[in-house]
């Protein structure tokens, strides 16, 4: 069962005896076990039919014998495992595992890049509940997660704001669901504009980092210098590596368009891992700089990036010019 499959099935109350979340996104891991904390066990009897452990806090044994108690003054309990991964001596619950009680839903909260499948604990919980991996997510796979929540706040969003929302944080889903959360608090329409991302999440209007990456991508030399000086007078914000590293994955997915001149856009921005908006700027940027130009512009890069982390010697704010200048100057 995948993650939405099992928010949506925990939402018709249908609830499973063991529950293994895992992965590296934790965002996805807390979103399942508190929706499960929300409606396995009514409000009133949570005292009494919820508990939640801490692997590196618990001891299996004490553990297991909380999983095998009946409900007092209702009809299930809930048992949340949070950060499992520090539990020692986990396969010792695989004989509970294996025989669990029913009016128990127990969830383990696995924030690991993987679990060994192959052990018996786990094989024990695909037998007796459900298993679900919390991957990482690629950019190109964010906004369906994005208009999943706003439509849970009976909400939406301009496909402008939304590339821009994740062009801006990235993959980072905590970091989106919180931008999401405060703009359905201050947003006084039902649809998320750009002009509502960049006045509620701190992304300048005319200053930031993907509007460089367009200015370079026209080559339009007055607008990038105009950028470099914002960006100056705001170090602290905008510090070279974050300036170098945005470039850098710039100009390398440029490279991948000048590799893939023969798909189409779907296929591209999924090949780029980029929102569909801002596949014209990359389009832009390949028909400004060749294949060759790319290369060159990215070794500048590493180059500038070395010296700012003072690994080629001294090199300061200013120099950044220096490199915009053999960037744009052909």
């Amino acid at each position: 069962m995948n993650i939405e499959q099992t928010l949506n099935s925990i939402k018709q109350n249908n609830f499973q005896n063991n529950y293994l979340l895992y992965g590296e996104e934790s965002f996805f891991i807390d979103k399942i076990s508190n929706l499960l904390i929300e409606n396995v066990v009514p409000n009133s009897e949570k005292v009494f039919n919820q508990q939640i452990f801490y692997g590196k806090q618990t001891d299996v044994d004490y553990l297991v014998t909380n999983l095998k108690l009946f409900p007092m003054l209702g009809e299930k309990r809930l048992i949340v495992l949070k950060e499992a991964q520090k539990l020692l001596n986990i396969s010792n619950l695989d004989k509970y595992l294996s025989h669990p009680t029913k009016s128990t839903t127990f969830v383990i909260c696995y924030k690991s890049k993987s679990v060994d499948k192959r052990k018996s604990w786990v094989k024990s919980i695909e037998k007796n509940g459900i298993v679900v991996e919390c991957r990482t997510l690629y950019n190109n796979q964010i906004p369906r997660w994005i208009n999943y929540a706003l439509s849970e706040k009976k909400m939406d969003i301009k496909s402008s704001a939304e590339a821009l929302l994740i062009e801006f944080l990235g993959n980072d889903m905590s970091k989106i669901m919180n931008a999401i959360d405060k703009l359905s608090q201050v947003v006084d329409s039902k649809s998320i504009t750009i002009d509502d991302i960049q006045k509620h999440i701190g992304i300048h209007r005319e200053y930031n980092i993907f509007e460089l990456q367009n200015a370079i991508s026209e080559k339009d030399n007055k607008r990038v210098f105009s950028i470099i000086h914002y960006f100056n007078t705001n170090q602290k914000k905008f510090p070279i590596p974050m300036i170098t590293s945005a470039l850098f994955s710039f100009f390398s997915k440029i490279l991948i368009v000048h590799s893939n001149i023969n798909i189409n856009d779907k296929e591209l921005a999924k090949t780029l891992s980029v929102h569909p908006y801002f596949l014209s700027n990359y389009r832009k940027g390949a028909r400004n700089f060749n294949f060759e130009r790319c290369v060159e512009i990215i070794s500048i890069l590493n180059e500038t990036d070395q010296k700012a982390k003072g690994i080629l010697g001294n090199f300061d704010y200013s120099h950044i010019v220096d490199t915009l200048i053999k960037i744009i100057s052909k």
